[in-house]
């Protein structure tokens, strides 16, 4: 039987069916006022709490990569070496955001440090466990960067990167104004670095792409968890897409509408189409701009079109049809902007990049519809190697297919609940449409995929959240949390499966710093694998060769042999460099002569010419002695 209180209580007096109305007293009102403004603003013990979780994560998390032992990293990279702390600690960041997700009231300054800490555990274990730059392109990109700060021009026909400056001519600038001209550190923790950069481009987006602000967050918690292509190193692709995101946001956010006016047939049957798609209540037009506001704010998207346009190759090419399709979905009224996003990649190739253009006519023209040579590139020619590498190959697939499958789940649910999705539908299909195009050297589908994520992590959430302002239910809560879960220990193997390959240790670059001092200026460079940290400094200093491509051996490829390695010598003679991460590329990969390469090696040294110039545990250098008749 229930018992009822004999008390009633409203802000202004206490009603009480024995006694009638008490009217309150200042100091009672008073603390019923406090005890409200603290419901409202949330309890500060939990909030507390939630801040201490992220600060044991972040300590638990560094100090578990910290005692990694990069020696027992093997071909499936950091997943089989990480600590049982680490995937607490993991685990722990991920319970943190979601319970301030579920907050009656959003915390953003709460938000954004469990987003950081996550950045850290997740994308900064490269240069917490190692210390140095990964990728060989990371040192590449240094080199070019030095180059440009030492002689102050750009050669174009000395390298295809010269032909877009853009992202190395601010480096260089950056370094000549500052006068820090060693740049390792920020090559180092750029992956940390560009992921911060990132957050309020990817909020700022991830607002017109959804329905509330928890959906925004949840969105921009997603693409950190789901990133796993590994673009976010020191290089031009991670500066374009930010570029992108930026503008699309802007465009979003400014620029929403139709591009036509209502009276175009055409027009009302694209009205007529995203009224059905999408029935739900449309997004809100902001204030009409004044005439000089407009075009400010217009030039700001030509001026980030262009500066992705001089900075990297790709990206301009995504751009397009991403505002060509929110333009005919209603979301972008600049009907110029899509035309510019495909003049100036177009002019530029044309005009700017002419020695590249004329070199590589084939590789750009010569797959232009053929989708069979675009999926061979970027899927079978992709998966092989080992066991061990192909299983990371098969983790990318499906964290891929995963996604994207969730993404268009979200699209479905959010038609039914008529909330806000396709926007972000129009955003995650249009990098698709570059596929039938090119192969981008094997990486074009890993570029569809990241252009595609700020997207599609917003469809991902959609079925897991409210689509109001109210908090989600510990049900959704414990969903959230169980895919956040799955999607990061997914992400843990597929971004790190190559850690072996793409990190390289300190006797490595002593090795090539001895190079360096050994060869004279001019000598004929050749690395056995490519994939050799080296080109940072004296990058026209040297003519670098290769002996095998860092690829996955494909059935009927000839065996190299002696010859492929005495071809590339000069009568001057030349210096071959082999390290301790050629070898386990080439293991790993199954390139190079099956009998694997450090036999292959001393095979053709045996021969005679060849004489060991310095030797440590990260490699050993050979100085080649020429031909008369060499090249």
């Amino acid at each position: 039987m229930a018992v009822q209180t004999p008390w009633r209580v409203s802000t202004a007096r206490l009603h009480r069916s024995d006694v009638g109305v008490v009217p309150f007293r200042t100091s009672d009102r008073k603390h019923l006022h406090q005890a409200q403004h603290r419901a409202d603003r949330g309890d500060p013990r939990v909030m507390g709490a939630l801040a201490v979780m992220a600060a044991t994560a972040l300590f638990l998390g560094v100090w578990a990569l910290k005692t990694v032992n990069v020696q027992d990293i093997g071909g499936a990279g950091l997943i089989q070496v990480l600590p049982v702390a680490y995937f607490f600690a993991l685990g722990l960041s991920l319970a943190g955001f979601v319970g301030s997700l579920g907050l009656k009231v959003l915390r953003p300054w709460l938000l954004v440090i469990q987003l950081l800490v996550l950045i850290v555990i997740l994308h900064g274990a490269d240069p917490i466990i190692h210390g140095l730059p990964r990728l060989e392109a990371s040192y590449r990109h240094l080199g070019i960067t030095d180059y440009i700060t030492q002689s102050g021009g750009l050669d174009r026909k000395l390298d295809a990167y010269f032909n877009w400056p853009g992202f190395f001519g601010l480096l260089a600038m950056l370094s000549n104004t500052t006068g820090v001209h060693d740049l390792t550190w920020a090559a180092t923790w750029a992956p940390v670095g560009v992921n911060v950069l990132l957050m309020p481009a990817l909020l700022a987006l991830a607002l017109r792409l959804t329905s509330s602000r928890r959906q925004a967050w949840a969105g921009v918690w997603m693409f950190y968890l789901a990133s796993w292509v590994g673009q976010d190193y020191l290089s031009p692709q991670a500066c374009a897409l930010l570029l992108l995101l930026t503008l699309v946001a802007c465009v979003l956010t400014v620029f929403p509408g139709w591009p036509w006016k209502p009276g175009n047939k055409l027009a009302s049957r694209l009205r007529n189409l995203v009224r059905r798609l999408e029935p739900g209540k449309p997004a809100p037009i902001p204030a009409e701009l004044s005439r000089s506001a407009f075009i400010i704010l217009a030039a700001v998207c030509a001026v980030l079109l262009a500066g992705m346009t001089v900075a990297h190759q790709l990206t301009p090419f995504a751009a397009i049809p991403i505002l060509a399709l929110l333009a005919l979905s209603g979301r972008c009224r600049l009907r110029f902007l899509p035309v510019l996003a495909l003049l100036f990649p177009v002019c530029w190739l044309v005009l700017a990049a002419t020695p590249f253009l004329l070199g590589h006519l084939h590789t750009l023209f010569g797959s232009i519809g053929n989708i069979n040579a675009a999926a061979s590139a970027s899927l079978l020619n992709r998966v092989g190697g080992n066991p061990a590498h192909q299983f990371i190959v098969y983790s990318r697939l499906a964290e891929g297919a995963l996604v994207w499958g969730l993404a268009g789940l979200g699209s479905l649910r959010g038609r039914r609940l008529g909330t806000r999705w396709l926007a972000a539908a129009m955003g995650t299909v249009a990098p698709f449409v570059m596929f039938p195009l090119q192969s981008y050297g094997g990486e074009l589908l890993l570029r569809i995929y990241l252009f595609s994520l700020p997207f599609a992590a917003s469809l991902v959430v959609l079925p897991l959240l409210p689509a109001g302002p109210s908090p989600p239910g510990l049900r959704q809560l414990a969903a959230l949390l169980m895919l956040g879960s799955v999607i990061a220990a997914g992400t843990v193997t597929s971004r790190y499966g190559n850690d072996a390959i793409e990190n390289f240790t300190p006797d490595e670059i002593a090795l090539v710093n001895q190079l360096y001092a050994t060869a004279p200026r001019g000598s004929v460079l050749i690395e056995a694998v490519h994939d050799t940290a080296w080109r940072y400094e004296h990058y026209a200093g040297y003519r670098y060769q290769t002996v095998l491509q860092a690829e996955p051996a494909r059935p009927g490829d000839p065996q190299p042999g002696c010859a492929s390695i005495t071809q590339l010598v000069p009568s001057a003679g030349a210096f071959l460099i082999v390290t301790a991460s050629q070898v386990t590329a080439a293991d790993l990969l199954n390139t190079g002569p099956s009998e694997g390469l450090p036999h292959f090696i001393d095979r053709c040294a045996v021969q005679g010419g060849w004489t060991v110039e310095y030797r440590n545990a990260g490699g050993v250098i050979y100085h080649l002695q020429g031909a008369p008749n060499g090249i």
